[in-house]
């Protein structure tokens, strides 16, 4: 049969049709062409990566404000709260949430001492550490990123100080109602009875006459120091204490400079094969803090 003038025309037509059908999976779910995954307080921070900012708590006041439109207050805890944030745990901690050390008692503007920081997270590295982006954290102003930053280990180098991570979405500020709680060291898997060797390559660890920093210290054991854990750890302000037997005699070491040994290990520095009780942190300044 002869073809119509019309049947190419409806020949077009069908092809197209079709071909709308073949293309419609992708164009369904497809990503809006402006979305973007990063959290905005992280595309903001990252902007500034290399550049000299300053003190740190003002660089993320600026950030903040830049990404969200929110102010953060002058009080190193009740500041955020201000700008709507609510506090998180560490292990809920995502890219965009903010990291403050600072001493609870001790927040108001006129804060200034050693070891209180703020930090913003890039990415959370799921046993206590995190990526994160900070200024000023060698002293001259300038924004940097640390792959890693154990905020535990940060606060329990100064007696006194401890962390929270908060989180400040964009939109309307409300004052927050959240849960204020602290981040304490995670709970050692470390027992009386158990053998443990101190680790604290070229260094030395305080061995005090009672669980924490204000306890007067009464010798020093070497690196590898075999000791015996006599009671359940303490937690006292973040930071667990174990009472222990070791060849310099008796007395309270901070737990996170021991691992556990061997089963059977004894004498010596112990040997084998060990397992830390809990993450090993990276520790800087005067082993007077231990």
């Amino acid at each position: 049969m002869p073809m119509t003038p019309h049947r190419p025309a409806l020949a077009g037509f069908l092809l197209a049709i079709l071909a709308s059908f073949a293309l419609f999976p992708a164009v369904a779910f497809a990503a809006p062409a402006d979305s973007d995954p990063q959290n905005p307080i992280v595309r903001v921070a990252l902007s500034y990566e290399g550049s000299t900012e300053g003190q740190c708590w003002q660089w993320v006041h600026k950030v903040v404000e830049e990404a969200t439109g929110k102010e953060i207050g002058f009080d190193y805890r009740e500041g955020f709260f201000e700008a709507g944030a609510i506090e998180v745990t560490t292990k809920n901690a995502a890219p965009g949430d903010i990291i403050q050390i600072a001493n609870d008692s001790y927040t108001g503007p006129d804060a200034d001492y050693d070891g209180l920081h703020t930090v913003i997270i890039l990415e959370n590295h799921g046993d206590g550490t995190f990526k994160v982006i900070d200024s000023n954290s060698q002293w001259d102003g300038v924004v940097r990123i640390r792959e890693t930053y154990d905020p535990a280990a940060s606060a329990g180098r100064y007696y006194g100080l401890n962390f929270h991570i908060y989180r400040i979405s964009s939109g309307a500020t409300v004052p927050s109602d959240g849960s204020r709680t602290a981040n304490p060291q995670s709970a050692p898997d470390i027992k009386t009875g158990d053998s443990a060797t101190v680790n604290t390559p070229g260094e030395c660890l305080n061995l005090r006459s009672g669980a924490g920093l204000s306890a007067a210290r009464i010798g020093c054991l070497p690196h590898g120091t075999l000791v015996k854990i006599l009671s359940t750890p303490q937690l006292i302000a973040g930071r667990y204490w174990a009472n222990v037997s070791s060849s310099a005699g008796d007395g309270w070491v901070a737990l996170e400079y021991l691992k556990a040994a061997a089963p059977g290990a004894g004498g010596g520095a112990g040997s084998g094969s060990t397992k830390p009780p809990m993450t090993f942190r990276l520790f800087i300044g005067s082993i007077a803090t231990r």
